[in-house]
């Protein structure tokens, strides 16, 4: 991530982890990368609070919710519906937002006339 910062920000929109034991501070995390992670990661750990619910984090990066179990093994099975519901709100919050962007994109009529003309 640290080496190919913009391209993983640009192609990756979110980032499930089950019961991980990842930690940023092993290596140099830019500001950029922990606010990204912040917003496009959770992490479903093993805890005995029902399925979702959030956790205290243990570290400033990605945010903790509950597997639903306590059994490690048990945490990618018990939050697998969790997770895809997940991955299709960061999807249709994503584009929305590309929606909306290119929505506001106003194309003039002799814009719109040179590009034809440069395709001649």
């Amino acid at each position: 991530m640290n080496q190919r910062e913009m391209q993983v920000k640009n192609r990756v929109c979110a980032v499930a982890l089950t019961d991980s034991a990842h930690n940023i501070w092993h290596q140099e995390t830019s500001k950029g990368t922990q606010d990204w992670m912040q917003q496009c990661c959770c992490n479903w750990v093993s805890s005995p609070e029902p399925l979702d619910t959030q956790l205290e984090p243990m570290l400033p990066d990605c945010p903790r919710v509950s597997a639903g179990t306590e059994r490690h093994e048990l945490t990618s099975w018990m939050s697998f519906e969790s997770i895809f519901r997940f991955f299709n709100e960061v999807l249709k919050t994503k584009e929305e937002e590309e929606a909306e962007e290119s929505s506001n994109v106003v194309t003039t009529r002799s814009g719109s006339l040179k590009n034809k003309h440069q395709d001649l």
